[in-house]
């Protein structure tokens, strides 16, 4: 990666890192988790494809708390609407393994956060029609996966492409373009609602969209 595409690289790494601050302020608009899901794996692309992106250690320990905090509040809240599911259905104990609280999930080894986020998941899926009342939707699902995708990835574990027409980008100069352009056309775009409604949500991510020589 040459130096001007290191420095578009960390606007990337610092919009997405904004984006995983204000989950609560953006999660209500259904469009948004998808365009942050892509965001996401653009990002992680790239490091597949060049690995002198890589983060330095310091930076990957950081990302992987914040990472963490932001997966264990998604992952509590689905675990609570399914708890509550299953209370009004009447069958409480269905769900004793898919009670996770986020201090379970903080608390978890590394290497086990998945294994106690995927099962939930899945359960949440095979429900996710019933749960649409409860305020599940598929956006919500596939968001959580991503932030779980995001950390698993910064322990060493590859990441799931689950856009697939990324897989046809196979030059850092095509994955830079596609990001741009996600950012530029799609996703600028949208966080204009935000300049009135939260403005240091659209102040921060103004900020990390400047990119530093």
């Amino acid at each position: 990666m040459n130096e001007r595409q290191n420095q578009h690289f960390r606007m990337f790494d610092n919009s997405s890192d904004v984006l995983d601050d204000y989950t609560e302020a953006w999660s209500p608009i259904p469009i948004m988790a998808p365009v942050k899901n892509q965001l996401d794996e653009l990002r992680q692309r790239i490091q597949e494809t060049d690995n002198t992106s890589q983060l330095s250690s310091s930076r990957i320990t950081e990302k992987k708390n914040k990472l963490l905090s932001n997966l264990a509040k998604k992952v509590a809240i689905l675990s609570g609407i399914l708890k509550a599911f299953y209370a009004l259905e009447g069958e409480e104990t269905s769900t004793d393994k898919y009670d996770v609280s986020k201090t379970d999930l903080i608390k978890a080894r590394e290497r086990d956060v998945e294994a106690i986020v995927t099962p939930l998941i899945k359960k949440v899926r095979d429900n996710i029609e019933a749960l649409s009342d409860f305020g599940v939707t598929e956006a919500m699902v596939s968001e959580t996966e991503t932030t779980l995708d995001d950390f698993t990835t910064l322990i060493g574990k590859p990441r799931t492409i689950r856009n697939k027409r990324f897989t046809k980008l196979k030059t850092l100069d095509e994955l830079f373009d596609a990001t741009n352009d996600l950012l530029k056309n799609t996703l600028d775009p949208l966080m204009l609602q935000f300049e009135l409604s939260n403005p240091e949500f659209y102040e921060e991510y103004t900020r990390a969209r400047t990119i530093v020589d």
